[in-house]
């Protein structure tokens, strides 16, 4: 990073740790983003068997299975309702991987972690930008009317409004990683994880409640397995593909890699919820075949680093 970028990720530093401190002054800190989870599962991601050479890297060098943990949650930074527009996330830590790591897990074992979101861009493209607005989102009316009022803030707040969604089930979204990876020494990707059934939708037989998501999640894997197919959008030019601006949906083919299973399970117990919200998730926690990709990417190592030490 540049001057100017270290500059604006220590800002947004200092402004999330000033929230936390100010919102969790007499209890346990929680996640800046992404706090209110739905469920901590046990997964399998499969890896396929006919990955084309060039995509053979990292976790997808070759044919195996994987054990993982997965920790689905609401994207703002304070717990409101399910029933609310809001980004979701799924975010995936895969287990005893092999080769050179980039940061180490606290977990105490080499893992490889995907941040997911149910938006397939990233609305502020760079930490000048993303250091305006997380003021605008964490503090209040008044931050956020400063924000709004900047012509050059508009495509933002457009574009967040755009990916808030209101969602029935956790097991139908897809889910999108945002910002480019490498895969390897010679392809940068966008990881996109889909349902293999995406018309799952609300089947409890009563109104929505404030934690229905949850709920249903909890009737849904009472009964069966769920299943996801993780896989990469190469870039091939900067004008599709582009590498920096996150703001910009990829045109590019969905290219299978892997699949995850989700197996039948009892999650919603004491013990998870506690495991689930001491995990640490960041997308430096991995190998170095799936490096970060951009600016944005490069502040989110030190933001996700000095915030976990804060929760701890």
């Amino acid at each position: 990073m540049n001057q100017k970028a270290e500059e604006n990720t220590e800002e947004i530093i200092q402004t999330m740790k000033r929230f936390l401190n100010e919102n969790y002054a007499q209890g346990a800190i929680k996640r800046n983003f992404h706090p209110k989870m739905h469920g901590c599962l046990k997964a399998t991601l499969k890896i396929r068997a006919d990955i084309a050479p060039h995509l053979r890297h990292g976790i997808f060098r070759e044919e195996r299975n994987y054990d993982a943990w997965l920790r689905l949650s609401n994207a703002p930074p304070k717990s409101q309702s399910d029933t609310n527009s809001s980004g979701r996330g799924l975010a995936i830590k895969v287990l005893d991987v092999e080769g050179e790591q980039l940061d180490a897990d606290p977990l105490g074992i080499p893992t490889q972690n995907f941040l997911l979101t149910s938006s397939p861009i990233l609305s502020t493209w760079n930490t000048g930008l993303y250091k305006k607005a997380i003021k605008a989102v964490l503090f209040g009316f008044w931050e956020r009317l400063w924000f709004a009022i900047n012509p050059l803030h508009w495509r933002s707040i457009f574009l967040t409004f755009k990916y808030a969604k209101k969602h029935d089930n956790l097991l139908g979204i897809t889910y999108f990683s945002g910002a480019a990876f490498c895969l390897g020494p010679a392809a940068y990707v966008k990881f996109i994880l889909k349902p293999k059934k995406n018309h799952l939708g609300y089947t409890l037989n009563k109104p929505k409640g404030e934690n229905f998501l949850r709920e249903q999640l909890v009737m849904d894997l009472g009964e069966k397995d769920y299943y996801f197919i993780l896989g990469v959008q190469v870039h091939e030019s900067k004008k599709k593909q582009p590498l920096e601006n996150t703001s910009k949906v990829w045109e590019a083919p969905f290219i299978p890699l892997a699949d995850l299973q989700i197996p039948k399970q009892e999650f919603d117990t004491s013990d998870r919820r506690a495991f689930g919200d001491k995990l640490v998730f960041s997308p430096w926690i991995g190998l170095k075949d799936h490096l970060p990709v951009g600016e944005l990417n490069q502040a989110r190592r030190r933001v996700y680093q000095e915030l976990a030490a804060l929760r701890s």
